[in-house]
């Protein structure tokens, strides 16, 4: 089983929501935990456009990557224009 980090403030929003039933910060644990899974899946098809048996699965898996990641700047860009 491999462990994962959170952010230090991640940790106490999802500690505070789940122990003391906060949910003031609902939205903004959503969009951390929605970051993290990007990222996570990002990091898992990098590795795998390095470590995939064949070249057709590299590629593949890279292409994915460059997808998502383009995504997540879109996003990012859409949010520091709002």
């Amino acid at each position: 089983m491999t462990g994962y980090m959170i952010k230090r403030s991640l940790f106490f929003m999802l500690y505070d929501y789940f122990v003391y039933e906060n949910e003031i910060n609902h939205d903004e644990i959503r969009e951390a935990l929605v970051e993290k899974m990007q990222a996570l899946q990002r990091s898992r098809l990098y590795t795998m456009s390095k470590t995939a048996s064949t070249e057709a699965e590299r590629e593949a898996a890279f292409q994915e990557y460059l997808e998502l990641t383009e995504k997540v700047r879109i996003n990012e860009l859409n949010n520091l224009s709002v």
